[in-house]
Formats: structure tokens, C-alpha cells, sequence
């Protein structure tokens, strides 16, 4: 389908919800929800264990939604919550040995295909790409706060 690129704003938030869908897909196609599978994703992604707080605070989830997306996850025994030392109340996000497999059967694959398509981009466009990002981020947030 081609593009009307007479609105830049409409296109470039039709194009970052065509992305978002993408993931939706994907996560559906492996009877995932999508914080499911972006909370994987992110343990994939990380050596160390995260608390919940952190991922809710990396990846932008409310905790709400977050802890609904672990509970079901250790009910399906893809994960563990693990005591913090000394505190308590924070617990750490842990794959077992079940989330592990999952992990490399559905998430890993889905990084590959990240980072071949990110790989593919001249080292100029991946440059802009990330800077234009993060000041069009940096510049909604500051002009929202203003409303």
C-alpha cells in the first residue's frame, strides 16, 4: 500500500502503529499477549535478572499491566519472582528453565530479524534514525507536559 505523505505527523504515527502491530502479530501467532512478550523480550535481552520496577520503568509498562503479564507467565511456569535480598517487596523476574526454551524459540529469532533489518541500514541512516527518534521523544514529551 503506498503512502500519502501529504500529512509527515499522520504518516509517521501511521507508520510507528503499523510497526506496533508487526510485534502484536508476532505475539499473537505464538499465543502471546504483547506485554508477555515484550517482558521475554526483555529478559532475553538482559545478563542479569531485572526487579519489576526496573522493567516497568525500562519499558514503559504500568505496573498494573506488567504484574498481570508476570502472574500469567509464572502460572505457565515461564518465569520465576525471586526474593530481593534485603528487600522484599521488589522481586526479580528469573526464566526458568521452560522460559529459557521460549525464549530461544520464539524471542531470539525475533531479534535476529531486528537486528538483520536494522543491519541493513547504512551506518548514517541508523545514526539519524536513533537521534531523530529520541529528540522527537525528548520534544512530545516536553510539549505535552506544557498542555
Amino acid at each position: 500500500m503506498k503512502k500519502d505523505y501529504s500529512d509527515p505527523l499522520a504518516t509517521f504515527n501511521q507508520l510507528y502503529k503499523e510497526m506496533d502491530e508487526i510485534y502484536h502479530q508476532y505475539a499473537r501467532d505464538h499465543g502471546m499477549s504483547d506485554t508477555a512478550m515484550w517482558l521475554l523480550y526483555s529478559l532475553c535481552l538482559s545478563d542479569t535478572p531485572y526487579t519489576q520496577r526496573e522493567i516497568c520503568s525500562e519499558w514503559h509498562y504500568p505496573p498494573q499491566t506488567l504484574n498481570s503479564a508476570l502472574k500469567t507467565l509464572e502460572r505457565q511456569g515461564l518465569i520465576a519472582l525471586e526474593s530481593v535480598p534485603g528487600n522484599q517487596k521488589n522481586k526479580l523476574v528469573v526464566l526458568t528453565e521452560q522460559g529459557n526454551s521460549v525464549v530461544q524459540q520464539m524471542i531470539a529469532p525475533l531479534v535476529a530479524a531486528e537486528r538483520q533489518s536494522f543491519m541493513e541500514l547504512q551506518e548514517s541512516e541508523k545514526e539519524a534514525l536513533l537521534s531523530l527518534t529520541q529528540k522527537y521523544v525528548d520534544l512530545l514529551q516536553s510539549n505535552i507536559r506544557k498542555i
